[in-house]
C-alpha cells in the first residue's frame, strides 16, 4: 500500500481487514508507518497500488481508478488536523456536518437542527452551542469536532489521531464517546491513535480489534483488542530502529 504515483514507495503489503457494524478497529504504528496513508485510502483521497477498498454495496476503488473527491456516503471522517480561523458559532460548525445529506442550495431542515443539537448534547458540549469556536480550549474544540462527526449520521466513522495534544481528561472522554457509539448505536469505528493507555482501558464488552502497522515480526495483521495485545503492540513500538528503552 502506498501513493499510487510512487509504486516503489509501497508502505504496506498483504493488508486485509473488514470492519463490520458494531465493531471498533484501532490502528497503531510508528510515525511514518502508513497510518495516515491508510486513512486517505479508506476515505477515497488516494487509490491503493493494488487490491480494492469498499464500503458495503458502494462502488469500490481500485488502482485503475482516480481517488474520489469526497469520502463514500457511508463514511464520515475526522482528519488529524483541523483549522478554523474565522469566528463561527459552535452550533453552526456542528450543523455543517449535515452537508452530506443536502443538495446544492438546500436550506437547513428542522431535522438538521435537531441532529446538530443532539450531537452537541451527545458529546457533552451543548452548553457551548452559542460560543465562538475559536475561543474554546483545545479539548473543547475536539469535542465539538466529534459532535460534527456524529451529526453526519454515517454507518462508519474514521478518526485520525483524535486525542493528540489533549489532556488526560479529554483523551478519556474521546474514547468513552467512541466506545458508546459502537456499543449503543452499532456504528463501525476506525481510529488511528498513539494513545495505547486508553485503548487498553476500553470496556471488555466492546467488540474491538487492533491493527499494528509496525509489528515486531511478519506482516501487519488484525488481532482482538485486549490489554495483552495492546501491551504486545507497545513492546513492538518501543523497539523501533534507533530507539532504546530501558
Amino acid at each position: 500500500m502506498g501513493y499510487a504515483s510512487s509504486p516503489e514507495g509501497a508502505l504496506l503489503r498483504d493488508l486485509s481487514f473488514v470492519v463490520t457494524a458494531g465493531r471498533l478497529l484501532a490502528v497503531v504504528g510508528h510515525n511514518g508507518a502508513g497510518k495516515s496513508t491508510l486513512v486517505r485510502i479508506l476515505t477515497g483521497q488516494l487509490r491503493p497500488l493494488a487490491g480494492r477498498v469498499g464500503v458495503a454495496d458502494e462502488r469500490q476503488s481500485s488502482p485503475k481508478e482516480s481517488p474520489a473527491r469526497l469520502p463514500p456516503r457511508s463514511i464520515a471522517w475526522l482528519p488529524q488536523r483541523t483549522d478554523v480561523r474565522t469566528p463561527v458559532p459552535v452550533r453552526a460548525l456542528v450543523l455543517m456536518g449535515r452537508y452530506r445529506h443536502k443538495r446544492w442550495f438546500d436550506a437547513w431542515a428542522p431535522t438538521d437542527y435537531a441532529r446538530a443539537d443532539a450531537a452537541l448534547a451527545r458529546c457533552g458540549v451543548a452548553h457551548l452551542a452559542g460560543r465562538e469556536f475559536t475561543t474554546l480550549s483545545g479539548g473543547e474544540q475536539q469535542l465539538v469536532w466529534l459532535a460534527q462527526l456524529w451529526a453526519q449520521d454515517a454507518p462508519v466513522y474514521i478518526l485520525d489521531e483524535p486525542t493528540q495534544q489533549l489532556d488526560v481528561y479529554h483523551r478519556r472522554r474521546v474514547f468513552d464517546l467512541l466506545a458508546d457509539w459502537v456499543l449503543t448505536e452499532g456504528r463501525a469505528v476506525i481510529v488511528v491513535t498513539h494513545d495505547l493507555a486508553n485503548l487498553a482501558a476500553l470496556p471488555p464488552a466492546l467488540s474491538a480489534e487492533l491493527l499494528n502497522l509496525s509489528p515486531a515480526t511478519g506482516s501487519p495483521g488484525v488481532v482482538p483488542l485486549t490489554p495483552a495485545t495492546v501491551r504486545a503492540a507497545q513492546a513492538a513500538l518501543e523497539s523501533g530502529p534507533g530507539l532504546s528503552v530501558s
